[in-house]
């Protein structure tokens, strides 16, 4: 028989054990800058992560330059504090001791895709720099990444510094690489980016006017690039990119929705009415950007009378895919249908869009008039990072919301 006494000291020891483990939210508040490590190139990506108490509840904030990720869901797994992505199939897996942290940045969209990080408690500065730049970096600059290959693209890079450091992006033909933030250390550059999807490295040496460097991006992907300055930088019209097979055949679509009903082009809510098909992914921040954008125009784009469906391109099955959907739907406030159209690989993608020749971007936004031939297609998104870009961009698509709705009225 047991001896009871024994028993309960038994009991008592392993309650204490998991008490130990507890962490109050007071010891953790304030400002922490995490570094994700890059093993393979020795290279750690920073940012800024804060911790606060709002009506008794643990928040987040993640921090890059003039951008704000707020996170609401956290959780306490033993001695490991799990900070959920508000938009992402990802968390911070975060263990604290003293005014250290160590942990992971968890992909769960990716197969087992872990990056480890560290982190320091009211660091302030994202790099170390210390002096002057010996050229005036400010303005725009032509930018070339994979330089002299097959794989060479264009992109445009926009900067701004003050005295202790530095903000921009870079905008490729497809989208912008987000919200940068770095600093400098005589003629060395460096910038990151964390934003729950991706986690973003660029470093270069400025010599005279021009700028040459790497791009890391995640565990494994570099490639380099060089810039010069350049106050008109050009980039292929977003308009131009994207073609269909046909110009006179319609397009069509049916798919299971994220709320597991079918739904197709040919249903009563589509019928007489010009439509946007957005080419999307729950992995692509340019999405979230476009998805963003689209939500907080509701109105207007109701009011139009125009039909708004998405077609959803991932790296999991629709089992798996189908909760974090919903999550990026719920917090961005979508109020269109979200379909789930097939794999992300864009050769895959392809085959469930026939009636385009490629996909080459998520997110793409179709515009359809109400006999379901194409009035135009719009690839790639600048996201609020670009600024005035953005700001170009969003007049031409409420412009082009304007003429869909116009001309389908004559068409009805």
């Amino acid at each position: 028989m047991i001896n009871k006494a024994w028993l309960w000291c038994v009991v008592l020891f392993l309650a204490s054990c998991q008490e130990g483990k507890q962490i109050n939210n007071g010891d953790i508040l304030g400002l922490w800058k995490i570094e994700v490590g890059i093993a393979e190139e020795d290279k750690k990506i920073p940012f800024f992560l804060e911790l606060i108490e709002v009506d008794e509840q643990l928040k987040a904030a993640v921090w890059n330059g003039d951008e704000q990720i707020v996170h609401d869901s956290i959780r306490f797994n033993g001695d490991t504090l799990v900070v959920e992505s508000p938009y992402f199939n990802s968390s911070l897996e975060l263990t604290f001791e003293g005014n250290n942290v160590t942990g992971f940045f968890v992909d769960y969209s990716r197969k087992e895709y872990k990056m480890p990080l560290t982190g320091k408690y009211n660091l302030s500065q994202r790099f170390r720099y210390s002096g002057p730049l010996e050229t005036k970096i400010d303005g725009k600059w032509q930018v070339v990444f994979s330089p002299n290959t097959a794989d060479a693209y264009s992109a445009i890079g926009l900067f701004e510094t003050d005295p202790n450091s530095m903000k921009g992006t870079f905008i490729t033909e497809t989208g912008d690489y987000r919200f940068l933030e770095g600093g400098f250390a005589g003629n060395q550059l460096q910038l990151s980016t964390f934003d729950g999807a991706h986690a973003f490295l660029f470093e270069a040496s400025l010599k005279s006017d021009t700028l040459k460097g790497w791009f890391y991006s995640g565990k494994h992907w570099k490639e380099p690039f060089v810039a010069w300055k350049n106050d008109e930088p050009t980039l292929i019209s977003p308009y131009e990119m994207t073609e269909l097979v046909d110009a006179e055949k319609t397009v069509s679509f049916e798919f299971q929705s994220i709320d597991g009903e079918v739904v197709s082009s040919e249903d009563s809510v589509y019928a007489n009415r010009p439509m946007l098909i957005q080419i999307m992914g729950s992995w692509c921040p340019n999405c979230m950007d476009e998805m963003l954008f689209l939500a907080n125009n509701k109105a207007y784009i109701e009011d139009l009378g125009v039909q708004v469906v998405a077609l959803s391109f991932e790296r999991l099955h629709f089992e798996k895919a189908q909760i974090p959907l919903q999550k990026l739907r719920d917090h961005l406030n979508v109020f269109y249908p979200i379909l789930y159209a097939g794999e992300a690989k864009k050769s895959e993608a392809i085959k469930s869009v026939p009636w385009l020749k490629q996909i080459k971007s998520y997110p793409t936004l179709i515009y359809v008039l109400p006999n379901k031939k194409v009035f135009k297609i719009h690839t790639g998104f600048y996201g609020p990072s670009t600024k005035s870009y953005y700001e170009v961009q969003s007049k031409e698509m409420f412009d082009d919301l304007k003429q869909l709705s116009k001309l389908s009225a004559t068409i009805q």
